[in-house]
């Protein structure tokens, strides 16, 4: 039951994969998803090494520490408001494409298990096969399939809580999942075939509503019996609980299945902190490869224990930090956007109040660099007389605005200026 939930959840994940962002943050997200992958795996196997794991549990380990969490962080960003922006998309995107990267992993080393013969490798060479053909056909070929069998359906009920479409649209998503599963399962794991059938929908405007409409609360309740269950089951308490496995887990849990994570983004710009905090949370596919390992025997209870507390220091910490970055990343932002925004105000109402200042000067009072001897009272009258046709200027400029309050503010801020308060009026 543990893993139907963690199918239903793959589902879903694979419905949030955006191709029009993929072809905006290909490149970014790419490298992203690979360093991503690539640093946490290499600093897990070595570091099981130093630990004393065999091989094979080295790169069982390696490979448990890299999936990210794209749950985890959807929920962050939907949080912050902030999955629409371009970081955001990379962070989806990326996550997205760890999860692939760590089910191709998985369903390699699972073939690769003594014996080996030539016909081991036959299930992930056709596994490669079907993820692209089916990627391509998600892309392509399903959003048109999906429009032809909903045109050949009439909507009885089209201002139901529930549309017919809707209905027929859940259905054909029940279809896909057993079928992509199935095919998957032949290639070495059901679980990229979740994933791919997910994908099939995303390009789909109301395929993420309706899933999760239907499955919400069972979704909920199938991943609490996979981690009571599945995980829970498969710790042994004695090893879990021991100083090696504690000390072992925090070090593995600091290295790397976070610091190389945050590691992994530095080249994505300003937002780099945020996007590296971001891919540090796991999810139930981290877990769920560290309880097959141990399930097969490939991988030992103690070691088992290790991933498992790795992977729950990075539960722990991944929400508090990456709220902290963020919230200081969009602090500096918006301070930085006002400051950009008042100095162009500034420059801008200069350039209109420059000719009449100009006029006033000439007319009325000798220019500040005028040759001759002055007194330090007539300096101070022509710098007030200065400043009160400046400052007459900027108020007839403000006035003119009819929204932007932060820009006012912070206008107001630079300059001095606080004009009286008038009813309807947004400058305060």
């Amino acid at each position: 039951l543990g893993h139907v939930g963690v199918a239903l959840v793959l589902f879903e994940s694979g419905t949030h994969f955006d191709f029009q962002q993929l072809r905006a943050v290909r490149t970014r997200a790419g490298a992203l998803a690979l360093f991503g992958s690539a640093l946490p795996f290499g600093a897990g196997v070595g570091l099981s090494f130093a630990f004393g794991c065999t091989m094979i549990e080295a790169l069982l380990a390696g490979a448990a520490l890299v999936p990210t969490s794209v749950g985890l962080a959807l929920r962050m960003l939907y949080d912050a408001r902030s999955l629409s922006s371009p970081f955001g998309q990379a962070i989806v995107t990326a996550a997205s494409l760890d999860d692939m990267l760590s089910l191709i992993l998985l369903t390699a080393f699972f073939s690769s298990m003594p014996p080996v013969t030539a016909m081991s490798f036959l299930p992930i060479i056709l596994g490669v096969v079907f993820l692209v053909a089916a990627a391509v056909a998600a892309a392509y070929l399903w959003p048109r399939v999906i429009a032809f069998i909903l045109s050949k359906v009439d909507e009885r009920r089209p201002d139901a809580e529930v549309t017919t479409h809707q209905e027929v649209l859940f259905a054909l998503m029940i279809v896909v999942l057993l079928v992509y599963a199935q095919i998957a399962h032949l290639c070495g794991t059901h679980l990229w075939g979740c994933f791919l059938a997910g994908m099939s929908f995303a390009r789909h405007r109301d395929a993420h509503y309706v899933w999760v409409r239907q499955t919400k609360r069972f979704t909920c309740w199938m991943i609490r019996l996979f981690f009571a269950c599945t995980v829970a089951s498969a710790v042994q308490v004695e090893s879990f609980i021991s100083v090696t496995s504690v000390w072992q887990g925090l070090v593995m849990g600091i290295g790397p299945c976070i610091l190389m994570k945050v590691v992994s983004a530095l080249f994505m710009g300003e937002a780099r902190w945020v996007v590296g905090w971001a891919m540090v949370g796991r999810g139930e596919l981290a877990f769920l490869i560290a309880q097959a390992a141990a399930t097969s025997g490939a991988m030992s209870a103690d070691v088992f224990s290790v991933v498992i507390w790795a992977l729950l220091w990075a539960n722990i910490v991944a929400p508090f930090a990456f709220r902290f970055v963020l919230l200081r990343y969009l602090r500096r932002k918006e301070a930085g956007e006002d400051d950009a925004a008042a100095r162009n105000v500034e420059e801008e109402v200069t350039e209109v109040c420059s000719p009449a200042v100009t006029r006033g000067l000439s007319s009325s009072l000798p220019d500040f660099d005028e040759a001759g001897p002055t007194s330090s009272r007539l300096a101070d009258q022509k710098r007030l007389a200065r400043l009160e046709l400046v400052n007459k200027c900027l108020r007839q400029r403000i006035e003119e605005f009819e929204s932007g309050g932060a820009i006012k503010r912070r206008l107001g801020d630079v300059l001095g200026l606080r004009p009286p308060r008038r009813r309807g009026d947004g400058f305060q």
